[in-house]
């Protein structure tokens, strides 16, 4: 069983809104692809507010990572479907299934780096109180 207090609820809403939001302004609206470093933003906004160590940071971050992947590549192939692409189903399902791995792990190495943040940003913090 999993323990229920690695995963942490509202980082993780935040950066599926983060990455939503990013989707929707760079692809849809704009036209210009704001998908793998939105993930790693967000990854690192989720590593960051977790403010534990890094291997919560990185679990976070992976969830991240699974949950928006699964979203946004369904809204593709969706939008693929509907523009007539369908018969290349297949080709596209191995595409998106390694861009979903892409996806988590970019997400995963951004929960680690905000983790690794924010434990510097506590460091530097005690610092200056002892002084």
């Amino acid at each position: 069983m999993m323990n229920t207090e690695i995963i942490k609820r509202n980082p993780l809403i935040i950066g599926i809104c983060i990455i939503l939001a990013m989707y929707v302004i760079g692809d849809v609206i704009s036209g210009v692809s704001f998908l793998l470093p939105s993930f790693l933003f967000a990854g690192i906004v989720v590593g960051f507010m977790v403010n534990n160590n890094m291997k919560t940071g990185a679990i976070n971050g992976a969830i991240l990572g699974l949950i928006s992947s699964i979203l946004v590549n369904a809204v593709l192939i969706s939008m693929m479907f509907l523009q007539g692409y369908g018969h290349y189903f297949t080709m596209l399902f191995l595409f998106y299934i390694v861009n979903i791995i892409i996806q988590i792990v970019i997400s995963t190495v951004g929960g680690v780096l905000g983790s690794l943040i924010q434990t510097e940003k506590l460091e530097n913090l005690k610092e200056q109180d002892s002084s």
